[in-house]
């Protein structure tokens, strides 16, 4: 929970008490403020998009945000970021969307750098499956850059956002000779104000794709009018001129997308879709880097083992000797290679826990491969060894010998997985220590109170009753953290504390004769 609110967010905290409760600001846009929220009736993370009051009070904005959500809530598809609710409350206008534990694919390009052609491959695969079921439906999004793609942590799986001047169903519509779009990004009919269709989109995504593999967009000038004159005359960079290590045919579905013509053009995401299909093959489970290391263990291992059995590792009285000939040298270089991923998986952010849970996914696919083949016992210890090594002891004091000197990546902290209660709680209890010694004296008994609410919380989830008690009883809970926020910043008084608090109690009260009531009546149904 954040140590402070703004008064704005605190306003809408109280509307929202009971339902949501917000941990912390995501994002700022043009539109609209992102905020990490939890949903307490069905306990996930949410992340909570308002519009502000200042422009909720414009009906050309207010409505504009209403089509956004309006139109995405309309699709139902894994690469897009689900809405589940749109609500107007006075000044307050926000929907309530799915939270990505992730980040945009420019801030992934600026973090790390450019993609690899692989990942790059996948992400634009997956923004063109969203895209066609998009367009399947007659909605053509007019805005995909990086900023508008998020990328998951855990699988780097990409998801397409903010349909805020998306056109379709709603039959809104850019008017004759209005420019709507972000000009890196736009497609040349795009930039000329004309009527579009989804092959402007796979135009922008083709720009978006060559951002993510050379870390700048097709066209770069000092003013927004000359970067849309060069969409609309000029041909792009090759993209192997920049970046000579990326496949050819990658570079061709890039350029196609990239051509001025939309007839020239793919047609639709999905042959996009299946070109990249084609050329990724197989799909593995784990980011590239990981399966890199996880590839490199396996071989070492087996080296080494090779080299011991050839004589080339000699071990007595407790020392271990390597002489640098043929196999030795081969492990050796292999070590030196391991080294290197293992310290730029660690940059990036990755732990130990992060490689070894794609070890042990790997043995178990090696291990049902044996299976069918019926491998013979010796035989398959002797295959399991490296991951039994690298995913245990060894393996984890090998990743703490190569993260020597290591910076880490910073990456957002993770939400917590606690329940809403327990959360709060914490927050409650924190702000309340927080509070001057002669203030806590005037309201004494909020620690006890809020584990009494806490307890009494969990006890109704724990009979799956999620309905207006538990509602009340969380509600209670965020309006004392409400409180003792407003009181730290001056905006509050200890009167208003002492009144949320009376209040909590009496909440407490009916829930406890809520529960008892249930057990009396769960003792006479168990009577014989």
């Amino acid at each position: 929970m954040p140590q402070s609110i703004s008064a704005e967010f605190l306003s809408l905290q109280e509307v929202l008490a009971g339902r949501y409760s917000i941990e912390r600001e995501l994002g700022r846009g043009g539109m609209g403020v992102v905020l990490l929220a939890r949903d307490v009736a069905l306990e996930r993370l949410v992340a909570i998009k308002l519009l502000p009051p200042d422009l909720a009070a414009d009906p050309e904005y207010r409505e504009r945000f209403l089509r956004e959500a309006r139109t995405a809530a309309g699709l139902s598809h894994p690469n897009i970021v689900p809405i589940h609710t749109v609500e107007e409350h006075g000044a307050f206008v926000f929907f309530v969307m799915g939270y990505v534990d992730g980040e945009t694919l420019r801030d992934r390009v600026e973090r790390s750098g450019p993609l690899t052609s692989r990942l790059a491959m996948k992400v634009m695969q997956e923004v063109a499956w969203a895209l066609g079921y998009a367009h399947q439906r007659g909605v053509v999004h007019r805005d995909i850059k990086p900023d508008n793609i998020m990328l998951e942590y855990a699988a780097d799986r990409a998801l397409v956002t903010d349909f805020g001047i998306a056109i379709g169903r709603s039959g809104a519509a850019a008017r004759p000779g209005e420019v709507i779009g972000t000009a890196r990004y736009m497609s040349p009919e795009q930039a000329c104000g004309e009527a579009v269709d989804a092959r402007s989109d796979l135009y922008s995504l083709g720009a978006t794709c060559f951002y993510a593999l050379t870390g700048r967009a097709p066209f770069e000038a000092a003013t927004l009018p000359a970067i849309i004159a060069q969409h609309v005359s000029q041909s792009p960079p090759a993209l192997r001129e920049l970046r000579a290590e990326v496949p050819a045919r990658l570079a061709d579905v890039v350029a196609r997308s990239l051509a001025k013509g939309a007839a020239e053009r793919f047609q639709t995401a999905e042959e996009i879709a299946s070109a990249l299909g084609e050329l990724r093959g197989r799909d593995l489970r784990a980011p590239p880097l990981v399966r890199g290391f996880v590839r490199n263990a396996q071989v070492t291992t087996m080296v080494f083992l090779a080299t011991a059995l050839a004589g080339q590792v000699a071990v007595g009285g407790g020392d271990v000797s390597v002489r640098f000939g043929g196999q030795g040298i081969i492990g050796t270089i292999l070590v030196v290679q391991l080294i290197l991923v293992a310290r730029r998986l660690l940059r990036e952010g990755y732990a130990f826990e992060d490689i070894r849970e794609a070890m042990l996914a790997e043995a178990q696919v090696q291990a049902e491969e044996a299976d069918v083949i019926q491998q013979r016992r010796w035989s398959r210890r002797l295959g399991s060894l490296w991951h039994r090594l690298w995913a245990g002891r060894f393996g984890r004091w090998f990743f703490q010998v190569a993260g020597v000197g290591i910076r880490r990546s910073v990456r957002p902290v993770v939400p917590s997985r606690d329940a809403t209660e327990l959360v709060l709680g914490r927050s409650v209890v924190s702000a309340y220590e927080a509070l001057p010694d002669s203030t806590r004296r005037q309201v004494r008994g909020v620690p006890q109170l809020v584990e009494r609410l806490r307890t009494r919380a969990d006890a109704l989830r724990a009979r799956t009753d999620s309905g207006a008690l538990l509602t009340d009883t969380v509600a209670a809970l965020e309006n004392i953290r409400i409180a003792l926020l407003k009181l730290q910043s001056g905006a509050g008084s200890v009167d208003d504390l002492t009144t949320f608090v009376e209040r909590a109690r009496a909440i407490g009260e009916r829930v406890d004769r809520h529960l008892e009531g249930q057990r009396e009546v769960q003792q006479l149904l168990e009577r014989p």
